[in-house]
């Protein structure tokens, strides 16, 4: 019973581990242009192929 109880208690410390290094490491990438700017897409040469 105390093995089951052990061995769960290291799962959750290493799942909640992970969950905090991913926060802590993950470094969110900066927008690059204006996302509010909307363009038509380029014209196609043969449409229909």
């Amino acid at each position: 019973m105390l093995r089951s109880y052990l061995l769960r208690a290291l799962v959750a410390i290493a799942i909640i581990g992970g969950g905090i290094y991913v926060i802590i490491k993950d470094e969110p990438a900066v927008p690059t242009g204006d996302i509010n700017q909307i363009q038509p897409l380029p014209e196609q040469d043969d449409p229909d192929r």
